[in-house]
């Protein structure tokens, strides 16, 4: 059976347990370490200007693209808008961007089977 409140919900989540928020320093890496231990899982909505170009690693650090280059990644996505990605506890996050934007990272657990 479904009720006239479940469309309004459906993309409604708690504010985040932790987070971070910084502004990056132009073609410089800067990494972040998630809380917790490995049998934690977050998870993790990036926030960014949707004019601005920012990559993040998993676990490395974070490299800009090289112009007229196609380069093979593992584990580095460039951040769009609606950018939600699961990490756990002592994961490392790098970004880079050429510019200088703000960054917005919000954690919020969703599983700890310590």
């Amino acid at each position: 059976m479904t009720t006239k409140y479940n469309r309004n919900f459906e993309k409604c989540f708690p504010f985040s347990d932790t987070g971070f928020k910084m502004i990056l320093a132009a073609s410089t890496a800067l990494p972040i370490t998630i809380p917790g231990n490995d049998n934690q899982i977050y998870r993790a909505k990036f926030s960014v200007s949707s004019t601005a170009d920012v990559w993040v690693q998993l676990n490395g650090t974070a490299v800009l693209p090289t112009a007229g280059v196609a380069s093979a990644t593992y584990n580095q996505e460039r951040i769009d808008i609606d950018f939600v990605k699961y990490v756990k506890g002592e994961d490392t996050l790098s970004f880079i961007s050429t510019g200088t934007p703000q960054v917005g990272v919000s954690l919020l657990m969703v599983q700890d089977i310590t």
